[in-house]
């Protein structure tokens, strides 16, 4: 696993919302930036539960998938 997104993982199950989305925005790459932005769009929503979370764990590692699938 890369090591951002394993960070990015860390702040999450932290609930540290903000550390994972400054993690994620260090590695997102530009395939899928319109997702990330509506997934951190949420974030600025107030949308903060356990839903929410486990999607965004499922985006870091299919981000993680996607970076080393080359």
């Amino acid at each position: 696993m890369h090591p951002l997104i394993q960070k990015a993982i860390n702040q999450l199950n932290s609930n540290n919302y903000r550390g994972y989305f400054e993690e994620m925005d260090m590695i997102i790459p530009s395939t899928m930036s319109t997702k990330y932005q509506e997934l951190k769009g949420f974030f600025v929503a107030g949308i903060k539960n356990e839903e929410y979370k486990k999607v965004l764990n499922l985006f870091a590692l299919e981000i993680d998938k996607n970076l080393y699938k080359n």
